[in-house]
């Protein structure tokens, strides 16, 4: 559910979702201090959730907007606050988490109720996923009475558990701005208050001071990681948390050359702060330094053996991913120095961890699966497996090759099919005619492509219907040629689309009455909703949603709006509503049911006042006492109806006093004053976006 996105991705959402004009995405990624490509690809990841709601954040004219059914885009609205405590919930238990892994001392639960500003109990709620959590990691969680929490491991055990956790919480571009950039600003390691910034800076400058002094590259995939462990390992130092290593195991890291490059990079860290490394660390070092040595001499790497070997696994990839990886020099040489790095850690049993990983499988899962088809060739020839973390190295190198081939400005001259040669082909003709790379040589029936191959020099077929042939490369595509089928063809042609920019026409006089009619028929809507707005006061003896809605239903049929027939329909759709999901508003005793239905003319809100509040379970499956309980319908064919509805949703959401007055208020001319207040704001807004 919720757990599958990020604060981001939740941002992101709702910014989309509540805006009334387009997201723009370069805006939003100088928001988040990330590229705009994180920002496609968080969509991709939100579109995934989305895909329930029969939803879909698209990149429209302007920037991205949320696509689908108006009642879906509704309850939306009504459920992002509940996903935003949920989210709250779950970084308060990785804070917890990440205390327990620093603290030497006992904590109390009171600590944390203080810290948090929940109570005691909700922190023993708590406990159970983070005790869960430990165990995982081989840590033992101790509890006890009068004394309070903390954890038992070594060193080595608890150091780990915290790279783990800060891996699984800071993104890509976290970790690379931190240790490239030293920026802690709005940072997971600056809220984990697990590495400050002059310990950052001096792991930084020690490691520039090593590879210029001897000579000693480290690859920036290796760079951050290295960086993130060497400056925890300083962090506990300090806090005199040491590292414990078997003498036997020193005695054998003395003897390699990571372990004199550890003991430079201690130096350099020891001039700069007031501390003496031991031993244990600078072994704890040398051993993180495994793998990030070159040169093919300190490898024994046979030099011929490395340039064959790459020519195969290009040569077998060229095979699978059906492109010229020929036509890039610099494949070659990038993977014929990665793989320097790569045999050696194969050969000698060191598993190396690749902190981008989770982003290479999201941005690049197909690239990434032929990678691992094409790594059989190194497979075989050195009888071992190889892992996620190197496949996602090689699909980095792959995955660069591609975007760069890309770029490559080829014409491909293209034959258009459809079953009569005509009409659909015209209508793809004047969407493709603006693909830069595209050269429409012909419209053709499907009976006449055998005789437009031999008069034409083509390079492949566009078909609007299903074809194969064995001749000639074919794509079909969608006659209405979508954001899909542009993608599609960037994949089968291995291109970059360019597409020619349409000049936008000046808004019409034609245009600019439908606006202001929109605007009518909202002002209309806005009177016929505060007049179908009733209040009822509720029993005692209701103590069920069933019994709810029902008291709700027969205000509006006491009131002679909908009759007794169609309140068993309407009833219907709101108990299908509910199996979805209830929408119980966290901490504000704020029920809210909608539907659409067709046996309404005109929208209703009915709000019910609960002499005794009943305990209904929310999105985060707590108990909530209910207050109040607000009741939407809206015609399902009537758009200024649904947009009514909507914007009195999201202002449930974005005007914090409204839900707090609708809760107080106990006449209906106060209910009705509210919701008038805040649709005629919007129609203010409305104007004022036309006026502009």
């Amino acid at each position: 559910m919720i757990n599958s996105l990020t604060l981001r991705q939740l941002n992101i959402l709702s910014k989309v979702t509540y805006n009334e004009q387009p997201v723009n995405v370069k805006n939003c990624a100088k928001t988040y201090n990330v590229s705009t490509r994180t920002i496609y690809r968080e969509i991709e990841t939100i579109n995934q959730y989305l895909n329930k709601f029969h939803l879909k954040v698209i990149n429209n004219t302007g920037g991205l907007i949320l696509k689908g059914n108006d009642e879906e885009i509704i309850n939306l609205k009504l459920l992002i606050p509940c996903f935003n405590s949920a989210l709250e919930t779950n970084s308060k238990k990785k804070l917890i988490l990440i205390e327990l892994l620093q603290q030497k001392e006992p904590l109390k639960l009171q600590y944390f109720a203080n810290k948090f500003r929940v109570s005691t109990s909700t922190i023993s709620n708590y406990l159970k996923d983070i005790k869960s959590w430990f165990q995982d990691k081989n840590i033992d969680f101790i509890s006890k009475p009068g004394v309070g929490i903390y954890i038992k491991a070594d060193e080595k055990t608890i150091r780990h558990a915290i790279v783990d956790l800060l891996y699984k919480n800071c993104n890509t571009d976290e970790l690379i701005s931190v240790i490239k950039k030293n920026h802690l600003e709005n940072s997971t390691l600056k809220l984990f208050n697990v590495i400050d910034y002059r310990t950052i800076y001096i792991v930084e400058k020690s490691l520039a001071k090593l590879e210029r002094s001897i000579d000693y590259q480290i690859e920036d995939r290796l760079y951050v990681e290295l960086s993130i462990h060497i400056a925890l390992a300083i962090k506990r130092l300090i806090n005199n948390e040491k590292i414990n290593l078997n003498a036997s195991i020193i005695k054998k890291l003395k003897n390699t050359k990571e372990y004199k490059i550890a003991e430079i990079i201690a130096k350099y860290i020891e001039d700069e702060i007031n501390i003496i490394i031991p031993k244990e660390e600078i072994g704890y070092i040398a051993i993180q330094l495994q793998g990030v040595q070159l040169g093919s001499i300190n490898l024994n790497l046979n030099e011929k053996y490395l340039h064959t070997i790459t020519k195969e696994i290009i040569l077998n990839a060229e095979y699978i991913f059906n492109i010229n990886f020929s036509e890039d020099p610099i494949l070659e040489k990038d993977l014929t120095m990665h793989l320097l790095y790569s045999l050696y850690r194969l050969k000698s049993g060191y598993k190396i961890r690749n902190p981008l990983i989770d982003d290479i499988k999201k941005e690049y899962g197909d690239t990434f699966n032929k990678c691992n088809l094409a790594l059989d060739v190194l497979r075989k020839s050195l009888e071992i497996e190889i892992n996620d973390d190197e496949i996602g190295y090689i699909t980095m190198h792959f995955a660069a090759s591609i975007e760069r081939m890309k770029y490559k400005i080829k014409k491909f001259n293209v034959l258009l099919v459809c079953s009569s040669g005509i009409g659909v082909s015209r209508m793809l003709y004047e969407k493709l005619k603006n693909v830069q790379q595209l050269n429409i040589v012909a419209n053709s029936s499907l009976l006449k492509i055998d005789e437009m191959i031999k008069k034409y020099d083509l390079d492949l077929i566009i078909s609007s219907v299903p074809l194969k042939r064995n001749d000639i490369k074919v794509i079909n595509v969608n006659p209405m040629f979508t954001e899909n089928d542009v993608k599609t063809l960037e994949k089968e042609l291995n291109i970059k689309i360019s597409i020619k920019n349409k000049k936008e026409q000046p808004s019409s006089i034609k245009d600019s009455f439908e606006e202001l009619n929109v605007l009518t028929h909202y002002g209309t809507q806005i009177n016929l909703i505060v007049n179908n707005t009733f209040l009822t006061q509720i029993s005692a003896n209701v103590n069920t949603v069933d019994a709810l809605i029902q008291s709700l239903l027969n205000e509006i049929i006491k009131n002679k709006f909908i009759t007794v027939k169609q309140c068993v329909k309407i009833k219907k759709l709101l108990e299908d509503r509910e199996k979805l999901g209830a929408i119980i508003l966290p901490n504000k005793g704020f029920a809210i049911y909608h539907c659409t239905s067709n046996s309404i003319k005109e929208p209703l809100i009915c709000i019910g006042k609960l002499k005794v509040p009943i305990k209904l379970i929310n999105l985060m499956d707590k108990k909530e006492d209910v207050y109040t309980a607000f009741l939407m319908i809206a015609p399902r064919k009537n758009k200024e109806s649904l947009d009514v509805i909507g914007d009195i949703s999201s202002s449930i959401i974005s005007e914090p006093y409204f839900i707090k007055n609708l809760n107080t208020s106990n006449t209906l001319e106060e209910c009705k004053k509210l919701i008038k207040e805040v649709l005629f704001k919007k129609l203010y807004l409305k104007i004022l976006q036309i006026v502009k």
